[in-house]
């Protein structure tokens, strides 16, 4: 039999009224056994399905370069993700870039100041996608780092880099600021009233360097890191089907992994549920799926439902109040 586990890169509706809205996700929701897996974000929940153990962070950007059809060599990775800082009183508080637009030609022209500016120091940075940046360093530096899910929307002071080399990544975080400062890119956003790219986030930081266990009979995601996973674990994968149909009819037997995204018009949930979360229910009714796992974005934490054929029964259970 078929089991699945579905990644959601958002958290779910709170509220009772958008619940009810969604019957698909209501019903999975109320039959599930609902936990919450503490300390723990999307992205360590999906590293640690494949066994991947946390270094100094959770290593996302080492595996979400392979993903990006990259060579990881025996460098170590971190995601440099392009950001705007805004002062607000005593405070720098962080926009991430996806809140904004910026195109690949802006992306790479900053890149590139980059490399020109810290090649002596051994860095190198890439723009594989207009928001998501990596750079790579040839030895390991002892910092950690806090994740831009984490640092979105709040100040950044306290969660800057950490560790015996953060005052040297200090350093870096400055220097960016003031070479962004001035940069084309920024003087030509400020006149179309767009935010400025002025600093980058360093998070994910890790290497490569073990086996890893053949997790699952499937990946079907677009996003980078899961593919990275599937790449280097040895599972097979594919791009994210457009439903939960069209998944069912190409799904071999044996435990999958999905991640949805957020691409393609109108409000994502009431995509989800149309395309996912309806038909998903279906066939665990018609036993043509064994189990459903559900992982939701819930902050710095995940929320995690799972539900079963047979639990599709279970009238007596309520909605879990940390679900709303």
């Amino acid at each position: 039999m078929r089991s699945l586990w579905l990644f959601l890169p958002s958290s779910l509706p709170h509220a009772a009224d958008e619940l009810a809205a969604l019957p698909g996700l209501a019903r999975i929701v109320s039959r599930s056994k609902a936990t919450i897996v503490a300390g723990r974000n999307l992205e360590s929940v999906l590293l640690e399905s494949f066994g991947v153990q946390r270094q100094r962070d959770w290593p996302v950007a080492p595996f979400g370069w392979v993903g990006e059809a990259g060579e990881p060599g025996q460098r170590y990775w971190l995601r440099a993700d392009p950001v705007h800082l805004r002062a607000e009183r005593d405070a720098l508080l962080l926009v991430d870039a996806r809140h904004f637009p910026l195109d690949a030609e802006s992306a790479e022209a900053l890149v590139q100041a980059l490399n020109a500016h810290f090649e002596s120091d051994g860095m190198q940075f890439f723009a594989p996608a207009a928001t998501r940046w990596y750079v790579a360093v040839d030895q390991m530096p002892e910092i950690a780092t806090a994740s831009l899910r984490a640092a979105t929307g709040r100040s950044i002071d306290p969660l800057l880099p950490a560790g015996a080399d953060a005052l040297a990544w200090h350093r870096h975080f400055n220097e960016i600021q003031m070479l962004f400062h001035s940069h084309p890119v920024n003087e030509l956003r400020e006149t179309a009233g767009h935010p400025t790219v002025n600093s980058v986030w360093f998070w994910g930081g890790g290497a490569i360097s073990a086996a890893m266990p053949n997790a699952f009979s499937g990946v079907w995601a677009n996003d980078p890191v899961a593919r990275g996973l599937a790449l280097v674990s040895g599972v097979g994968w594919a791009p994210l089907p457009s439903s939960a149909k069209q998944w069912l009819s190409q799904a071999n037997q044996g435990q999958h992994l999905l991640m949805l995204d957020h691409t393609g018009p109108g409000n994502p949930i009431d995509r989800q549920e149309r395309d996912w979360f309806v038909p998903l229910l279906g066939a665990l009714r018609d036993r043509q799926l064994a189990r459903l796992t559900l992982l939701a974005a819930r902050g710095e934490e995940t929320l995690r439902l799972e539900l079963s054929a047979g639990d599709l029964w279970k009238f007596w259970r309520r909605a879990p109040e940390l679900a709303h």
